[in-house]
Parts: C-alpha cells; sequence; structure tokens
C-alpha cells in the first residue's frame, strides 16, 4: 500500500512507536542479551495482552499497511481509549484524509489536539498545521465537539485506565504460580504457540509496567525521536467527492 507523501512522517513515527517496546526490552541491561526470537515473542501474546495500547496500536499499524482502514480505525481507537498518543494521531490523519470513514476534519482536529496534550513536537506540528486549514464552521465545530471527546480520552481519564490495567495484569501474571515474589523467568508463547522462557528481569522491568516510568519513558521517545523519522509535510487539502 503507498502511504500518502504528506502523512509519510506521521505514518513513520507510528511505526517506530509500534517497535518501541521490543527495542527497550532489548536494551535492558541484564547478564545475557536477548534473542531475536525473544523479541518477536514479546511482542506479542501474554506481554501485548496485558499491554493493550501496544497491542491494538500494533493490530491497527497491521490493518492499516493492509489498506483495511476499517479496522485499523477500530483498533487505532481501542489504543486510543488508555491514552496512547500514536494511536489517537493515526486516528486524526484517517480522518484528514477520510481513511476508513469519510473526510472529517474537524474530528482530525480533536484527535490531533488530544495526541499532542502532551507536547510532543511532531503531534503538535500537526495540530497546528490542521488548524490553520480549517474553516470557521470547522472550527466552531471543534469548539462544540472536542471537549466531550476529551473528556473520553485525554490523560485526565485514559492514564486512571491504564493503570489500573497494568497493575491488576502484573499481579496476575506475577503470582499466578508463584505467591511469594515474581518469578525469575516467563513463559511465553509466539503466535505459533511456540513457548519461549524470558529472563523476569526483562519481563517485568518497571519501564513496561510502573505508570509513571512507563510515561516518563514514552515522553523520552517523543520529544526526542530519531533524526530524520518523524517529519510531516504539509496538510492536504481534502476536497469532498463531487455531488456532497
Amino acid at each position: 500500500m503507498g502511504v500518502n507523501r504528506n502523512g509519510r512522517g506521521l505514518v513513520w513515527a507510528i511505526v517506530l512507536a509500534c517497535l518501541a517496546a521490543v527495542q527497550a526490552l532489548a536494551a535492558q541491561e541484564v547478564t545475557k542479551p536477548i534473542s531475536r526470537k525473544q523479541q518477536a515473542t514479546l511482542s506479542s501474546a501474554v506481554f501485548l495482552n496485558a499491554h493493550p495500547y501496544m497491542k491494538h496500536r500494533k493490530q491497527g499499524w497491521d490493518a492499516y499497511a493492509e489498506g483495511d482502514f476499517a479496522l485499523a480505525r477500530a483498533q487505532f481507537l481501542k489504543a486510543a481509549w488508555y491514552g496512547d498518543k500514536p494511536s489517537q494521531a493515526m486516528l486524526a490523519e484517517m480522518d484528514w484524509k477520510g481513511e476508513g470513514a469519510a473526510v472529517d476534519r474537524a474530528s482530525a482536529y480533536t484527535w490531533a489536539d488530544i495526541a499532542a496534550e502532551r507536547g510532543y513536537a511532531v503531534f503538535v506540528g500537526v495540530r497546528e498545521r490542521y488548524w490553520r486549514a480549517l474553516d470557521s464552521a470547522e472550527k466552531a465545530r471543534v469548539a462544540q465537539d472536542g471537549p466531550a471527546r476529551l473528556a473520553e480520552y485525554g490523560d485526565g481519564v485514559a492514564r486512571g485506565r491504564l493503570e489500573q490495567h497494568l497493575r491488576r495484569h502484573l499481579r496476575d501474571i506475577q503470582w499466578s504460580s508463584r505467591p511469594v515474589a515474581p518469578p525469575r523467568t516467563v513463559t511465553v508463547y509466539d503466535h505459533h504457540g511456540v513457548p519461549t522462557r524470558i529472563d523476569g528481569s526483562r519481563f517485568f522491568s518497571p519501564t513496561f509496567w510502573d505508570p509513571a516510568q512507563y510515561q516518563a519513558w514514552q515522553d523520552a521517545q517523543w520529544r526526542a525521536p530519531p533524526e530524520g523519522s518523524v517529519e510531516v509535510g504539509e496538510v492536504e487539502q481534502v476536497r469532498p467527492p463531487e455531488g456532497e
């Protein structure tokens, strides 16, 4: 599937975000280097089930890359419910381009505004470009509809959902078989059902389970992204189909 040139930088940023958790796990300082097979395993199964924002973002990107925009939208929406900023940014991009639904530039802006609430430069830039392109009627719709979306998907509520989910799943995974202490190793399964034993210090890194540390890691990822990987072009002016 060809990616629209004007959205190429933003879409590539989402691809990097899909891989970020696995890369960071591999970078944890432990005795033995993590294998490629273990990296692939950690991007699925138990870990992703416990991290729905990563799971649904990845599934959303996979669907988007295949051109299944309706499925991509549904998956990004699930990730957005947990406050996933890359997924919220992709919903903005899709609304702007009319991917999986009719073009809705006011809705695109409200998603971009929520995606930018932590101040990540790439998302702030998208939001500001969108705003400059809106007409007065679209801006009025933003003022009318934006607060309700923020109240449902903004950090003020989404962080609480994520925190509860992480703590519950961490407790269930750690102590399902050993009630005294977290296990030294974790057995997880890939897409084919093949088991792999993972060093517990990698799997249970606080970076991915403690809400505050996870947020700090995300901030570091997005406030200083790899140079040249998240450049966003000018906003494309999308015209409605003839007859509308």
